[in-house]
């Protein structure tokens, strides 16, 4: 039986719950990438989530895999963009975990959420100016009007079904 692992980087919980939901299926154990050792496992899901267009936690995938390089893994994303927006995300996704380098790893996007209030002082700064940039592009740009409007709001777009292709990827 393999034994696998589900390691996450999550500020606002909700690449925290995808992690828990996929762990939960494959009756293994999610923690985080602050207490996370690829080495003791035979497969690694590991999740991130996407912030000013970087991937939390990419380092670390980096690092373990070539510290590693017998484990299996699997990576998954999590941001607020619409996954019908497919250029948008292949194009975060292509940015972040790039060939060669993540070449073997299977890779998938989950849409999250936004949780203004759960942000740590420095992100809410940051945020207000994505916001103020947001609101400039908004006038002529239909998705960036959408995007403001639903980050504004808040929004919770987790849903557990779409964590099926990981979890099937990850008992590959």
């Amino acid at each position: 039986m393999t034994k696998a692992v589900v390691v996450y980087a999550s500020q606002t919980g909700f690449t925290k719950r995808y992690a828990k939901w996929i762990a939960e299926e494959l009756g293994c154990e999610a923690v985080p990438v602050e207490r996370a050792d690829a080495g003791k496992h035979d497969v690694v899901v590991f999740g991130g989530w996407f912030h000013a267009g970087g991937l939390v936690g990419k380092k670390w995938l980096a690092r373990a895999r070539a510290e590693h390089p017998e484990t299996r893994f699997v990576a998954f994303a999590v941001g607020a963009t619409p996954p019908e927006w497919a250029d948008m995300v292949d194009e975060a996704m292509a940015r972040e975990l790039p060939s060669p380098e993540f070449d073997g790893v299977e890779r998938f996007y989950l849409r999250g959420g936004f949780a203004y209030e759960r942000l740590s002082l420095p992100n809410k700064l940051a945020m207000k100016l994505f916001f103020k940039m947001q609101e400039k592009q908004a006038a002529d740009d239909p998705r960036a009007a959408e995007m403001l409007s639903g980050m504004r709001g808040g929004f919770d777009a987790t849903d557990r079904a779409a964590i099926e292709p990981v979890v099937a990827a990850a008992r590959g």
